[in-house]
């Protein structure tokens, strides 16, 4: 069920309204909900620890420590929602790739620049590499997804779990 929904939410093209339709209003209701949250249209969401190196396939969360804002002073935690704008309609597949210098802490009364000053301040822990201001990230999102997707279908996937 998990993957069913996976797959119908990532997909591209979008699954045709006969296919969502075959699925019944509330389940097709329910994809869609999960499809236009989880990818933006002109932003890109994610939260901290989505954060991953962008120059090998490390899964591992590149930032492991609460920091400030290097442009307004935000404490930026694991679970702070960061942004990268004119991102988000052009994602894909794949993760996105983004440079250092573009994700902004999403505090849009205050903060008008990116969370880190020249120095990121971290190593990857598997390819040693040290970002600096143009580092690129690479931000993963399949965590958030299968949250939305288990927490949307608890009963559904318990049903086929016990099954």
């Amino acid at each position: 069920m998990e993957e069913g929904v996976t797959s119908l939410v990532k997909s591209s093209p979008k699954p045709t309204l006969h296919d969502l339709a075959m699925l019944g209003w509330e389940t097709a209701a329910r994809i869609l909900w999960i499809r236009d949250d989880f990818t933006p249209v002109k932003i890109l969401r994610f939260r901290r620890d989505a954060i991953k190196c962008g120059y090998c396939s490390s899964s591992s969360r590149l930032i492991n420590f609460d920091f400030n804002c290097s442009s307004c002073g935000r404490l930026i935690t694991e679970n702070s929602e960061l942004t990268v704008p004119g991102v988000g309609a052009n994602l894909g597949p794949t993760d996105p790739v983004v440079k250092s210098n573009a994700i902004q802490c999403n505090n849009s009364t205050y903060c008008r620049g990116g969370i880190f000053g020249y120095e990121v301040g971290v190593n990857c822990p598997s390819c040693t590499t040290s970002p600096s201001l143009y580092y690129k990230f690479r931000i993963t999102q399949t965590r958030r997804l299968r949250e939305m997707i288990k927490e949307t279908f608890r009963e559904e996937i318990k049903s086929y779990e016990v099954g």
